[in-house]
């Protein structure tokens, strides 16, 4: 496995997996990857996950090629400047489990919420790259902040987030969202911030 050979094949990647490389050389040399990572010739994003160093990509892909997901809760709702704080760490819902990256591109966090809510999301084009990524609606990634949130509960609550809803915003998407939720406590939540929506469109 050569340099030059895996630089050519891998050039368009924006990350690229251990089963990226068995595919394209029926086989993987750990102790040439690490040697690589070790002259920065290969950068590592998480076990099993790589990127090249000159490459240019887009974290909002990575984040959903590190965890399958796609992008929610506080960073989606400074990405569509609902919330005013700018949001450092890209959050994100995941298909699969719970877990914290930490690398040098970035700090990513996944929750895990069941399959039936793994819905209210789009592609959108990146900037960066001929490549799309997932991205949650403005009304779900409200819905997921106050679904895995249990401090966010009432009126004084929902004012803390300072929320600058975008015209078109569908109070109904929030509501369907919410007929897929069994847990009371959890339902209770989101009935309380449909109902602080409501009252504060009048």
């Amino acid at each position: 496995m050569k340099y030059l050979d895996f630089v050519n094949i891998f050039k368009d990647f924006s990350s690229i997996t251990t089963q990226d490389i068995k595919n394209a050389f029926e086989g993987v040399n750990y102790a040439q990857l690490t040697d690589w990572r070790k002259k920065r010739l290969l950068m590592h994003a998480k076990r099993g996950i790589f990127v090249l160093p000159n490459a240019t990509f887009d974290s909002h892909i990575l984040a959903n090629e590190l965890n399958y997901s796609y992008i929610s809760l506080e960073y989606a709702l400074s990405y569509y400047q609902i919330i005013p704080d700018i949001a450092q760490t890209i959050t994100s819902i995941s298909k699969n489990r719970n877990e914290k990256i930490q690398n040098e591109f970035g700090s990513f966090v996944y929750q895990k919420i069941t399959k039936d809510l793994f819905v209210g999301y789009s592609l959108v084009a990146s900037e960066k790259e001929n490549r799309n990524f997932r991205l949650a609606s403005p009304e779900k990634a409200l819905f997921d902040l106050v679904y895995l949130r249990q401090d966010l509960q009432n009126k004084n609550d929902f004012d803390s987030l300072r929320l600058n809803l975008p015209r078109g915003f569908r109070i109904a998407e929030i509501k369907k969202f919410a007929k897929l939720v069994r847990a009371n406590r959890i339902k209770k939540r989101l009935n309380s911030l449909i109902e602080y929506l409501h009252a504060s469109s009048k």
